[in-house]
């Protein structure tokens, strides 16, 4: 199988080298394209208007002046690299609720799905990077297996926690939990400088039936994200008109 590694904290991460080490246990031919840079937090964005510069670093392997996404489009589009699945990740923190709308890793599954490929995205609590291999050991293959199986209609977005984890539960994302905190910072008689933090609205909870409470009951986690909106906002249209 033909298998499309990306991520968003950067070619000379950890998370990234767990998950091709694991990859290349199996029988896969894989590419590797990520940001040159950590990139996190750039969700699905792209670059437009502007040359990006794309770096062999070994063979298989590139390096990208650019955002995750643009790592896809580049595999796709100038490398001539043909997935059966792109896998994104593993993530330097988890990517739970609401976290996915900002998340790179996830961005990059998702400019996979919509380019017709199945993908998957990756993320751990942990920094004990031996651990998170041994998960992806235990439950890599069923994720792999699902997200062939739903096809780009879905991305399937796994998470690990910081212990335990042996056991794979699938769940929902958890709601909102997150307000924006800016600070004012400096002006320099031209320009404000501020600062844009996010901070808990509500504490998490660990019977909460959402992806945030298995986690922190020690379980790993499998949600499914659609690729694009699913919701039509026909039928309302159609029944506010009485």
């Amino acid at each position: 199988m033909n298998v499309l590694v990306t991520n968003d904290d950067g070619i000379g991460s950890d998370g990234l080298l767990t998950l091709v080490n694991w990859l290349r246990s199996g029988n896969h031919e894989i590419m590797v394209v990520a940001p040159e840079q950590n990139a996190s937090g750039q969700s699905g964005a792209i670059t437009l208007g502007k040359p990006v510069r794309v770096t062999p670093i070994q063979p298989q392997q590139w390096a990208v002046a650019g955002t995750p996404a643009d790592c896809v489009r580049i595999a796709l589009g100038f490398l001539g690299f043909h997935p059966d699945l792109v896998v994104s990740g593993v993530n330097h923190g988890a990517n739970l609720g609401q976290d996915v709308l900002a998340s790179g890793t996830v961005g990059a599954a998702m400019m996979a799905a919509v380019r017709g490929i199945p993908a998957a995205a990756f993320s751990a609590s942990s920094n004990d990077w031996v651990r998170v291999g041994q998960l992806l050991a235990r439950h890599g293959p069923r994720v792999v297996a699902e997200a062939l199986s739903q096809g780009p209609k879905l991305i399937v977005s796994v998470n690990f926690p910081q212990s335990g984890g042996d056991r794979l539960v699938v769940t929902e994302l958890s709601g909102p939990r997150y307000d924006d905190e800016v600070q004012w910072e400096e002006f320099d008689g031209q320009h404000h400088m501020v600062r844009l933090m996010m901070v808990e609205r509500t504490k998490p909870r660990p019977d909460a039936n959402d992806d945030v409470g298995a986690i922190m009951r020690g379980f790993s986690t499998l949600s499914y994200i659609p690729s694009l909106p699913s919701v039509s906002v026909v039928p309302a249209l159609y029944s506010s008109k009485g």
